[in-house]
């Protein structure tokens, strides 16, 4: 078995992907774009925000409303980096790391920052290899590739 299948793109693990929500890459829905769950900005700022809870945490008494506003926070932080498309009620949703944070706290959107968690947890997203195929598959740029282009630099 070649090993190469389970290399990850480091820099889209920290910097994000874009997911249509619609589960197509089609376009013309809902997209985000994610970090992956556990980079390295992720792992410090949960060393970070827990650092004040460790004692209930190791004794098995850290309150769940506590862990929840911590997580979310930290995901809207360092996982949930974008958004296009979205809308609430019917309004359409700018991004801000502020708006981010306020849906993943918001109670009746658990399911939301649910599938945040699961998304951002699909190690296939950032495989090196789909990185590449999906690079391939991007239609292809204005610079340097009409046969216009191609004349000109000869």
């Amino acid at each position: 078995m070649d090993l190469c299948r389970f290399k990850s793109d480091r820099s889209a693990e920290d910097d994000g992907v874009w997911v249509a929500l619609d589960g197509t890459d089609a376009g013309g829905g809902a997209s985000l774009k994610l970090a992956r769950i556990g980079n390295r900005r992720y792992r410090e700022a949960m060393q970070r925000r827990m650092k004040p809870y460790r004692r209930a945490l190791r004794a098995g008494t850290l309150e769940e409303a506590t862990a929840e506003r911590i997580t979310a926070e930290v995901l809207a932080e360092t996982v949930l980096l974008d958004w296009r498309d979205l809308e609430l009620d019917g309004k359409a949703l700018a991004y801000s790391p502020d708006s981010a944070r306020d849906l993943l706290l918001d109670p009746a959107l658990r399911d939301f920052r649910d599938l945040i968690v699961e998304m951002a947890s699909d190690i296939e997203l950032y495989r090196q290899q789909e990185q590449e195929e999906a690079e391939k598959n991007l239609p292809p740029s204005s610079a340097g590739t009409s046969p216009g282009a191609r004349a000109k630099s000869s």
